[in-house]
């Protein structure tokens, strides 16, 4: 999959910069993983296992960018092992692998009681759409999502039943969605309210994503703090969550009307930090597992995939 490399900062680098030029044009980029009507999906490897964390992220941007259709990504060895080609002239995107290893504490560092310390490690490597490579097409049909909304204007009986599974109360009234740590439940305005049921579900799915960090659940200190930075981080554990739960069930992320002022806010954090992203999508992915796994949806085997 790739050599160790000693340049961690510059694929850190690297990726908060074409997330950070995304948001600058003004578009999220976890926002629209699809094309047309099509519900997102989850990138997928070449063995149908989806990607995880910052990786569903750079491989949405790539799709989005080169206008990829397909879910499916797989490393140039991996097309010619199933007697594909990956075509001339065409460009990899880039996934990131991360681990730990155990060198002598002499070398620096904090060590351990056996006189060891684990250093964190990042490689990188290159996958290919399946819609770059000839030969494989047959083997790699677009997944349906679980659910389909059927009718945009209408509650949804099975996405009623998924949500409803998950042990957070919810109460309806107001005009203004939102999570009370305090009194640990959600908030949202009568479906009625919403332009759409995508909206509704994918609002629904970011209130839930904030309820994963009660104390008693995944405790994100962000999710309580007063600090402008932190509240910034908060949100965009959110939004990254709704979208990883949104695209797993098969439904579109809702468009907030306070657009501008959260990419700002993102910006900011982006800018101030290149780990924000790869830590806010491992933070995402933990609240959408959490979420997912009480709507008993399978999710994909937890890998080290980014840091």
């Amino acid at each position: 999959m790739g050599r160790i490399t000693d340049n961690r900062a510059d694929i850190y680098q690297e990726i908060t910069d074409q997330m950070i030029a995304m948001i600058e044009a003004g578009t999220r980029p976890w926002s629209k993983s699809w094309n047309g009507s099509t519900a997102p999906n989850i990138p997928l490897r070449s063995t149908g296992v989806p990607y995880r964390g910052i990786n569903v992220l750079t491989l949405w941007v790539a799709a989005m960018t080169k206008g990829y259709g397909s879910p499916h990504w797989l490393t140039f060895k991996q097309a010619l092992a199933l007697g594909g080609c990956v075509r001339k002239g065409e460009k990899g995107s880039t996934v990131v692998y991360a681990n730990k290893i155990e060198v002598d504490a002499d070398k620096g560092g904090k060590s351990s009681e056996d006189g060891k310390r684990q250093v964190a490690f990042l490689k990188r490597y290159t996958v290919f759409n399946s819609e770059q490579i000839d030969g494989i097409e047959a083997k790699y049909p677009t997944p349906a999502p679980i659910i389909t909304a059927t009718n945009p204007d209408e509650r949804d009986a099975e996405l009623d039943a998924l949500f409803a599974r998950i042990p957070v109360t919810l109460k309806h009234f107001g005009s203004q969605p939102y999570y009370q740590p305090s009194g640990d439940h959600v908030v949202m305005p009568e479906f009625a309210d919403f332009h759409t049921s995508d909206d509704y579900y994918s609002t629904l799915a970011h209130e839930l994503c904030h309820a994963t960090g009660h104390v008693d659940r995944l405790a994100r200190p962000s999710l309580i703090s007063t600090n402008r930075e932190d509240y910034a981080r908060e949100e965009l554990v959110a939004e990254l969550g709704a979208a990883f739960v949104s695209a797993t069930i098969g439904i579109k992320l809702h468009d907030r009307e306070d657009h501008a002022a959260y990419l700002a806010s993102w910006l900011q954090a982006l800018r101030n930090d290149k780990r924000c992203i790869f830590t806010a999508a491992r933070l995402a992915q933990d609240a959408s597992d959490w979420l997912l796994s009480r709507m008993a949806v399978e999710t994909a085997p937890e890998m080290d995939e980014a840091a």
